[in-house]
């Protein structure tokens, strides 16, 4: 089974835990830090289900390699900067106007970014303040079809053996936008970045081979299957593939067991779902009072262009 097909027949209901406009995917527009300094450049990802954030973000001075790039051809200052990027999952939690996470897990050793976000949104635009005053980031949401809103946890793997092993990791989707995130199976020296992992070692290409264990992806749905659009490893983006191999319900409800294909050595996998929607709309709007509106549709010829009601027109699943 498809994870749309476990969502249809999913009976539990889904405890909303972030506001209902934060759910979706966003694209960062920009970080100023207190400084004067902004980044525009670099990729950051973020996709949002009720209780499970998942992100991505890429430094725009980490190579662009192709996929059949070897790494023993690149030497250390290259391998150091494919490791300088950051993915993961974690626990999302709401106190107004606070978001809050909790229990990451990630291609990175620590959290870059410990502190809560002060948060709100007006349309597309998603503003973020460090409630230290450090920085604040403005993100843009991503249109979607209305479509599955889920979170699983990854618990384990099992291998050809039938031995169950410990994994960690994630999946959280947003209609026409997912984050994946396979956990490494040998952990690096706690809270030592993973470039700095790399630049001591002895041998730079096994840390890094030992650092890419980690995998997040970020996939766009095309059709049946999903773009790797950022990959914390970049011979990955571009690819094709199946969101999920095929499912299958365990004796728990909440427990998924999914075919394994791709991946040499391991047969199937056990997530346990954390929330599921069969069907959720995302929208580009907020709300805003009659008068409000009624003032931009007035002023539109000097603010924007002209307001086309079709365009704001709700969407529905079949």
């Amino acid at each position: 089974m498809t994870l749309e097909e476990i969502a249809a027949t999913w009976a539990q209901p889904t405890s909303l835990r972030v506001p209902e406009w934060a759910l979706g995917t966003v694209m960062r527009r920009s970080i100023t830090f207190a400084t004067g300094v902004e980044d525009t450049e670099t990729r950051v990802f973020w996709v949002q289900a009720h209780g499970m954030t998942g992100d991505i973000r890429i430094h725009p001075a980490r190579p662009r390699i192709a996929s059949e790039v070897k790494l023993a051809s690149l030497d250390r200052e290259a391998l150091c900067l494919l490791a300088s990027v950051e993915g993961g999952i974690a626990t999302t939690s709401w106190s107004e106007p606070v978001m809050s996470w909790a229990n990451w897990i990630g291609f990175q050793t620590y959290d870059k970014y410990p502190e809560p976000g002060i948060m709100r949104r007006i349309g597309d635009c998603m503003i973020e303040f460090a409630p230290s005053g450090i920085y604040v980031e403005d993100w843009r949401f991503q249109p979607s079809a209305p479509g599955l809103l889920a979170g699983l946890r990854l618990e384990s793997e099992e291998d050809e053996d039938g031995i169950d092993r410990p994994r960690a990791g994630g999946l959280v989707v947003a209609g026409d936008h997912a984050i994946r995130v396979l956990a490494r199976r040998e952990d690096l020296p706690e809270c030592m970045r993973a470039q700095d992992f790399v630049r001591e070692s002895a041998d730079p290409v096994a840390a890094l081979t030992q650092v890419f264990d980690c995998i997040t992806d970020y996939l766009v749905r095309e059709g049946a299957l999903w773009r790797i659009e950022a990959s914390t490893d970049p011979r990955r983006e571009g690819l094709r593939v199946p969101l999920t191999g095929n499912l299958e319900a365990g004796r728990d409800t909440a427990v998924l067991w999914e075919a394994v294909n791709d991946m040499p050595g391991v047969r199937r996998r056990r997530w346990h779902i954390d929330s599921l929607e069969v069907c959720h709309t995302f929208t580009q709007a907020t709300p805003a009072p009659a008068d409000r509106l009624a003032w931009l549709e007035n002023e539109a010829d000097t603010l924007i262009q002209p307001i086309d009601n079709n365009k704001h027109r709700v969407a529905r699943c079949a």
